[in-house]
């Protein structure tokens, strides 16, 4: 289930964490970021950072993986996975994930650092030297260097770096360069040795006591198995209840049950079978009330607990079959107490989920929401951006129908420069409430900042068919369209098109047979074109493409 909010507190918790090299506890929480937000990079690219700093690379490449995924012009995304292909010593692999962020962010001395790393042990012989001393800075080792703060530094300096070399090629110069305190440095966090010690483990010098022989085992008896237990009458007269309820019919179910109960009056079983046909009979009042009874004996004459599970579940059953979700949410959970099994674990998964939703109902608020939207109104004219959001998440709880207050979250979220989230509340505004324009105004300025100028102007474009005359959409359009032209003009025409192929929406124009004879078409006879503008969603299409570079026309 999405949630920004919890996402975010999540996150800032992963990225304390982090800091405080509590790598675990960091994965942990990013993980439960994911859960709130599946669609977020950064929080993926975290976790990777993670996995890689905790030494397991084959986690910390899919965690990269998914991060270049939903975010393929993002340089970081390539340096998280570079990271993870070196440690797993696919240095070709590291090579190329430098190259693709390279080309994204040329200056990014990490990847340029990464990539020189990655070329020096691709190119190194196969088996070194054998000396010990020069697997000390094996590409392992280096990743160790480059995922620790103190030492990641050092990769970026020159003569540390030529030191380093020098010592793999030869390691009898490691006695030249041992003076140096960044190789004494570098050799303490390879080795795992920490700061400030220098007390000495005491060993024991005593040998241990010699091993006394086992005792030689006698060869068991096979135990006999236990003679069947004769039925008692009570339990005849049970099965036969059940034999009768099976075949519905309930009145003779329902004497047989009475029999057996009369018979032995701690025969839980009966009574909860009784209660079943009472249900099918739609007397629920009853069946609970029979329940009840079953659990009183149950008490009495402390039957096992798998029974008494048994009775709570058939107590759940029927509170749920009359929408009652507190009763039966007390029932689910006394049968998980007295017996946790597959059946009764899932349904407490299921009322655990109605109970939420009926929590929710209930806390909803009309004037308790509008009190709270006033006060995040009132927070964010202060510039107290995250005390605001927490202010329309509680409005949002108490009314989450109200669409301008995810317009008022979202823009809180980009004051904070967390713009996917405030792209995902004003998608929830235009959700609830289409022809609100602030929707399409908050979920284009967040795109723009994301630099996603055609899926932004996509946006001003939706809140224009609303209102075509509207001044700041059409500024907003304006700018959009400027910044677009200067971004074009900077590309070949294959980088344009490359460019576009990328963009969903041109994909999906592409593979839209009936387009694909309207271009057919317009390239046979220009003159054909008018005629195809005509239609409102051919000119939709045609304009997108010819936005894109796809298509050229005349000027």
């Amino acid at each position: 289930m999405s949630d920004p909010v919890k996402s975010l507190e999540a996150k800032n918790k992963g990225n304390k964490a982090f800091s405080d090299k509590n790598f675990e506890e960091a994965v942990k929480h990013f993980t439960e970021a994911i859960q709130y937000d599946e669609t977020n990079h950064i929080l993926y690219s975290n976790r990777s950072a993670c996995y890689a700093a905790l030494d397991k690379y084959k986690e910390a490449l899919v965690d990269a993986q998914k991060t270049v995924q939903l975010k393929p012009d993002w340089s970081k995304g390539y340096l998280r996975e570079g990271n993870a292909l070196f440690g797993l010593l696919k240095y070709k692999e590291t090579a190329e994930a430098c190259e693709k962020g390279l080309k994204l962010e040329p200056n990014n001395e990490q990847l340029k650092s990464l990539l020189e790393d990655a070329k020096m042990y691709e190119n190194r012989p196969a088996g070194g030297t054998g000396n010990p001393m020069a697997s000390l800075f094996s590409a392992e080792n280096i990743l160790k260097l480059r995922m620790n703060p103190k030492t990641a530094g050092l990769l970026n300096q020159p003569d540390f770096m030529r030191m380093i070399q020098e010592i793999q090629v030869n390691p009898d110069k490691l006695n030249q360069y041992i003076q140096d305190p960044r190789i004494m440095q570098a050799f303490g966090v390879i080795l795992g040795i920490p700061e400030a010690t220098g007390e000495s483990e005491e060993r024991s010098t005593t040998s241990p006591p010699p091993r006394q022989p086992e005792p030689v085992k006698k060869p068991q008896e096979q135990p006999k198995k236990p003679e069947p237990v004769p039925m008692t009458e009570s339990q005849k007269e049970r099965d036969l209840g059940n034999k009768y309820y099976k075949e519905k019919q309930f009145e003779l179910a329902i004497q047989h049950y009475d029999k057996a109960v009369e018979l032995d009056s701690s025969d839980i079983l009966a009574m909860n079978n009784k209660a079943a046909v009472f249900v099918e009979l739609n007397k629920l009042d009853e069946a609970i009330q029979i329940c009840k009874q079953a659990l009183e004996k149950a008490m009495e004459t402390k039957a096992d607990y798998k029974i008494k599970s048994k009775v709570y579940t058939r107590i759940g059953n029927i509170y749920l079959k009359q929408e009652n979700v507190i009763e039966a949410y007390k029932a689910y959970n006394n049968a998980v107490l007295e017996d946790k099994n597959p059946e009764t674990s899932a349904n407490m998964q299921k009322i655990e989920k109605l109970k939420r939703q009926y929590d929710e109902k209930m806390y909803q608020d009309p004037q308790k929401s509008l009190e709270a939207k006033e006060q995040g109104i009132k927070l964010f004219k202060e510039g107290q951006y995250p005390e605001a959001i927490k202010a329309f998440e509680e409005a949002i709880k108490r009314n989450p129908l109200d669409h301008t207050i995810y317009s008022n979250r979202s823009a809180s979220y980009q004051k904070l420069g967390e713009y996917p989230y405030a792209v995902k509340d004003a998608e929830k505004c235009i959700e609830l409430c289409p022809s609100f324009i602030k929707g399409y105004i908050r979920k284009g300025s967040a795109l723009f900042s994301m630099r996603e100028y055609q899926k932004a102007l996509v946006a001003y474009d939706q809140g224009l068919h609303f209102e075509p005359n509207n001044a700041e959409l059409l500024e907003l359009s304006r700018k959009a369209v400027q910044t677009l032209n200067q971004q074009q003009a900077n590309l070949t025409d294959e980088e344009r098109l490359e460019q576009a192929a990328k963009d969903p929406e041109v994909q999906e124009i592409l593979s839209d047979p009936v387009m694909n004879q309207i271009l057919k078409d317009m390239q046979s006879n220009p003159a054909a074109i008018q005629n195809h503008l005509k239609n409102p969603s051919v000119a939709r299409k045609f304009q997108k493409l010819v936005d894109a570079g796809i298509v050229k026309v005349g000027r």
